[in-house]
């Protein structure tokens, strides 16, 4: 091996760099489970002392009722995400200084079914859009004409919305475009605007829009304090995936969420000047004060107010607590006041009291700041939120919006030295801008967006070109999405969920614990069965094996990947294959010992016969994984990450870090053996004709497919609600579901009007039956937002069960809409129909004859369909689920990718007999090559399937059905290598004379 001391090199620097990387995870988990604990704390004394309350208050704005079963998983999810957002900017890695901020966007981040939490898929209603700037939408008119034909093409057709509207006013012959949309509210309109004008109007809207949403919910998913959100736009679809770790009250997010946003320009009160009543309110709000002083709020004699109140207020200071809003908010301005965070719900509360509204003049709204900001007070630096008492016009439509924003960019301030965003206004919006600057010169002017204040600017002259700047302490990236959200401006179109997903915490702790489980006991069976079968080259083995997992949690987090549940199984199942290269390679060295070669020599000879094979293999499974990836979603895309990252980290794991410790132990004087005692000669001498029993294998085939097709037309495949549209909820009973299931599916199908699919799952340790019902239903399925009244509804059917099951507690949720379905299909179908054409197409390159390609594609459609009857056959009958889902087309492509690699060794091997003894004949070469593969074959299913038993049994149920697929792939992929590729090669070509010349 040439360059030892670079590979040396490389393997110590890619090992420093992927514990540095994984480094920041392991104290970020260290912090979250501190944060854990904390919040525990927080939950049981909240809960302690309730004195009789209905509902509660959490930290993150919202209620939750105390009876609810989910109550304390709420609260404690809330106080979770409030703790971790407090420290996130406070150092928690002291040798690299990092804050937690920082930790744990540079850590490993988990899919929600391992933390649980909850997912969006988000698009603008691009119909709404257009509508949005008619001059007349009224039924009836010649836009609503127009517009109901388009919108009827687009939601049977999907595509391009505005093209259908234009294509529809064409036909419908109602001359130009420009005539329907209010020209007058469109700077870039006019009279003469060609169609091709409004066309270009319309999508410039649409793509900045998109810009906007993105940057909108960045900010308001700050709101919900979530630690690690993933965002993630895609423009070609206009949609916005959304994932938040840990966020279980999908109501209120989801409102949130969806809600046109709405950006406005405030006046502020004076606190001391123009808000007297304040004061009042100060007083209100003390709970022992109140009861103490009877107030007349309709009343208020404000003469000598001052003296007045400011004794009370001194009575006020004195009690003891820090319930009052004078307590607990600290006028820093003449608009602004600061409350520290851990207070931040109880001055929201005091706030929306009645009593203490009826005091504050009707048109003062309090808003918060956006963002958790550092101040020094006199009691020290606090963390929290500015406060600004906002004074609403009447209509509450504020005199400057986001319709008078014609652009916004990053600037610099001059005079402060500072970052800051340039804002130019329409000329309408010009004119009112400098009105109401004029008006509040040396005064706060709040921007604000969703009732949230972003920028809070001082006027200190009045802007008469309808140009300003907003200053304040911006980083560059911080000005850049201030503009972004200002650009976005008042969105006048909203947005829809297409799909939601919500999974419960202890779900995702379950999922996580069945994980690591089977993580733990694949590597342990991996490790111990290469030490028996190859003795000391099986400690090379197991040590590149361990480097290789390291490297890959290391790419994982370098890359910012998400890891999913599938994504550890794509871990797992990478551990069965990853040991495929070291058995390629110590078969080779045991063949070249056999034939006679010294030990330094076989290695040699072995290491670099064994190099074709595993390139060759890997790159097609290689291509499977990346179409996987493009075309898949979530959990699919987690696992094909995994799954190619593995490849690469294999390869090197198995060609230089076995290499280099092979190398050294020798150069030590150790002697490296490939074999055992018990292993001696195992699967040598074979001598099976597998060219001469191919008809048998045929007929074998045949009949397992006519049983397939029999499975398929007589008990079809049952689609998930990902195929078919609709919702899932996972529900939990306090008692056992044993006998029950059938009951609940009549009576949930009688309620909902529609087939209601109920399933319960089988504890795979046990085998006893689960508290653990899986509901889906189509009932409502195209209507949009409709996931709250789907769930009413169920709720209104499992009542009559609690006195038979007790208790339930919905812990996830899942919908998704006709059109993401109808996608799911199209994109699956593709992403099987483009992994063939690929594979085609490297096997023709490679070999360079079509039989070769043809017998390989035949092979691995062969198995494709094999899984797919098992599933029709077993399907409902199996205590797990076997729906068609997406988890199921990844099974399906990871078979392809297995199959086609046991099927390049073998037919490598062919090759190369072919072209070594040319004076035999092909039948024996053939029979030679497959012999002479057998024990590669065996070994690499062998270790693949115990790793897949071991998933299976101990991984969790959430991918049992995409595990089993997986185990069925592993036995009929080997099975067609061997028994249908080859067959198919031979009688494809003609007189079985093959061209084994390389290209």
């Amino acid at each position: 091996m040439r360059n030892k001391g670079f590979f040396w090199f490389l393997t110590g620097l890619l090992t420093l760099v992927c514990i540095y990387q994984l480094s920041f995870t392991w104290v970020a988990n260290s912090e979250e489970k501190k944060a854990e604990k904390q919040a525990q704390q927080q939950v049981d004394e909240l809960f302690a002392n309730l004195n009789g309350a209905d509902s509660v208050a959490l930290p993150n704005g919202t209620y939750v009722q105390v009876k609810s079963s989910e109550a304390r998983e709420l609260a404690k999810s809330a106080y979770i995400n409030q703790i971790l957002m407090l420290k996130a900017d406070k150092s928690v890695y002291p040798l690299f200084g990092s804050t937690f901020k920082e930790v744990k966007k540079r850590s490993l981040a988990f899919g929600l079914d391992l933390v649980g939490g909850m997912s969006v898929t988000m698009e603008i209603s691009v119909p709404e859009l257009v509508k949005s700037f008619a001059q007349n939408s009224d039924k009836g008119s010649r836009f609503s004409l127009i517009y109901d034909a388009a919108l009827a093409r687009y939601e049977a057709n999907g595509g391009d919305f505005i093209d259908y509207f234009q294509a529809e006013n064409a036909k419908k012959n109602s001359g130009k475009m420009v005539m329907l949309f209010a020209i007058s509210e469109i700077d870039e309109l006019s009279i003469k605007s060609t169609d091709a004008d409004v066309v270009n109007f319309l999508k410039a809207q649409e793509s900045s829009a998109m810009d906007g949403v993105e940057e909108i919910m960045n900010r308001r998913i700050n709101q919900f304090g979530v630690a690690q959100p993933n965002i993630q736009k895609d423009p070609s679809n206009n949609r916005l995936y959304i994932e938040l770790p840990g966020v279980q009250d999908e109501v209120s997010v989801a409102e949130k969420l969806k809600s046109t946003a709405n950006l406005q320009f405030f006046e502020t009160f004076d606190f001391n000047q123009q808000l007297p009543q304040w004061q009042e309110a100060v007083l209100l709000s003390n709970s022992e004060m109140a009861k103490a002083v009877e107030v007349d709020s309709t009343k208020i004699d404000t003469t000598g107010a001052d003296t007045k109140l400011g004794s009370l207020e001194e009575s006020l200071n004195k009690s003891k607590g820090k319930n009052g809003l004078g307590q607990m908010v600290s006028i820093l301005g003449q608009s602004q006041a600061f409350v520290e965070a851990g207070d931040k719900d109880k001055v929201t509360k005091l706030l929306a009291r009645e009593d203490i509204l009826n005091v504050l003049p009707p048109d003062c709204k309090f808003m918060w700041g956006a963002d958790l900001e550092k101040v020094k007070l006199q009691s020290g630096e606090k963390t929290g939120y500015f406060i600004y008492p906002c004074r609403i016009p009447e209509g509450g439509k504020a005199r400057v919006g986001g319709k008078d924003i014609e652009s916004a960019s990053r600037d610099y301030n001059e005079q402060e030295g500072k970052i800051a965003v340039g804002l130019r206004m329409t000329q309408e919006g010009a004119d009112k801008w400098a009105q109401m600057t004029e008006e509040n010169v040396n005064r706060i002017i709040a921007i604000t967006m969703d009732d949230l204040v972003f920028s809070a600017p001082n006027v200190i002259n009045p802007i008469t070109d309808g140009n300003t700047q907003i200053t304040g302490n911006f980083s560059t990236e911080d000005a850049d999405n201030l503009a972004g959200l200002l650009n976005g401006g008042a969105l006048p179109a909203p947005c829809v969920i297409k799909e939601q997903t919500k999974v419960g915490p202890t779900i995702g702790a379950s999922n996580a614990k069945a994980g690591l489980i089977s993580f733990g006991i694949a590597l342990l069976v991996v490790f111990v069965y290469m030490i028996f079968y190859y003795g000391k080259a099986g400690i090379v083995a197991d040590i590149a094996l361990f480097a290789n997992i390291l490297f890959i949690f290391g790419a994982l987090a370098s890359f910012g990947a998400v890891l999913t549940l599938a994504g550890m199984a794509g871990i797992v199942l990478t551990i069965g294959m990853a040991v495929d290269a070291n058995v390629l390679i110590f078969e080779r060295i045991r063949e070249e010992q056999a034939a006679g070669k010294d030990l330094k020599s076989s290695i040699d000879v072995g290491f670099q016969k064994a190099l074709s094979s595993i390139i060759d293999a890997n790159v097609t499974t290689l291509l499977t994984a990346i179409i996987l990836k493009v075309f898949g979603s979530g959990p699919i895309e987690s696992f094909a990450t995994t799954l190619i990252i593995g490849i690469f980290t294999s390869v090197f794991a198995a060609l230089v870090i076995s290499r280099l410790l092979i190398n050294w132990w020798m150069k030590k004087g150790a002697v490296v053996t490939f074999e055992t005692r018990f292993t001696k000669n195992t699967f040598k001498n074979f001598k099976f004709d597998f060219v001469g029993k191919r008809k048998l294998y045929y007929m074998i085939s045949g009949v397992m497919i006519v049983g397939g097709i029999i499975s398929i037309v007589a008990r079809g495949l049952n689609p998930s609600v990902e195929f078919s549209g609709g919702r899932t909820f996972g529900v939990k009973f306090a008692k056992s579901t044993t006998g029950h299931v059938e009951t609940v599916k009549n009576d949930l199908t009688a309620l909902f009007n529609e087939g209601a699919s109920v399933k319960s799952s089988v504890d795979a340790k046990t085998k006893a039956s689960s508290y653990y019902l899986e509901i889906s239903t189509n009932y409502l399925r195209s209507k949009e937002g409709a996931n709250e009244e789907v769930k009413l509804k169920l709720i209104e059917g499992l009542e009559k069960f609690k006195p038979t099951l007790g208790n339930y507690t919905i812990v996830e949720s899942r919908s998704v809409s006709p059109t993401v379905s109808d996608e799911l299909i199209k994109g699956s179908t593709w992403a099987i129909v483009l992994s063939l054409i690929a594979i085609f197409a490297y096997i023709l390159l490679r070999f360079g004859k079509w039989q070769y390609s043809t017998g390989a594609i035949l092979a691995m459609m062969h198995d494709v369909f094999l899984v797919l009857g098992i599933f029709a056959l077993l399907h409902g009958i199996l205590p797990f689920n076997m729906d068609v889902d997406q988890a199921l087309i990844a099974a399906l492509l990871t078979v392809i990718g297995y199959s086609i690699n046991d099927t390049v060794i073998v037919y490598d091997r062919i090759r190369e007999n072919l072209g070594l003894y040319k004076g035999v004949e092909d039948k024996e070469n053939i029979n030679n090559a497959l012999n002479s593969t057998l024990s590669r074959t065996i070994n690499t299913s062998m270790t693949t399937f115990l790793v897949l038993i071991v998933i299976f049994f101990f991984g969790g149920a959430a991918i049992q059905g995409f595990i089993f697929a997986l185990m069925i792939g592993v036995v009929v992929g080997t099975y067609s290598s061997l028994c249908i590729a080859t067959p198919l090669l031979i009688d494809f070509s003609k007189k079985a004379k093959l061209d084994v010349e390389k290209v």
